[in-house]
């Protein structure tokens, strides 16, 4: 997978080049979580949450994982 280059705005703020954001299916205002790991950021799309049942019978959120989050384990 070619490299993105992207610059910093003056306020901070970068652009995911179309082409990611597609593969990704992220849309506007989609929400993604930013993750330092030594000098790396990663960027995660928040995944989606879907009601389970806990011990005691009532409702719970439980996070969605990717195919990929299950078997790399993130």
């Amino acid at each position: 997978m070619p490299m993105a280059r992207t610059k910093l705005d003056d306020k901070g703020r970068i652009s995911i080049p179309a082409s990611l954001r597609r593969q990704l299916g992220l849309n506007t205002h989609d929400e993604v979580v930013i993750e330092r790991q030594g000098s790396l950021l990663v960027l995660r799309k928040e995944a989606p949450e879907i009601p389970t049942v806990n011990s005691h019978g009532g409702w719970k959120r439980k996070p969605v994982l990717t195919g990929t989050e299950a078997l790399v384990g993130q």
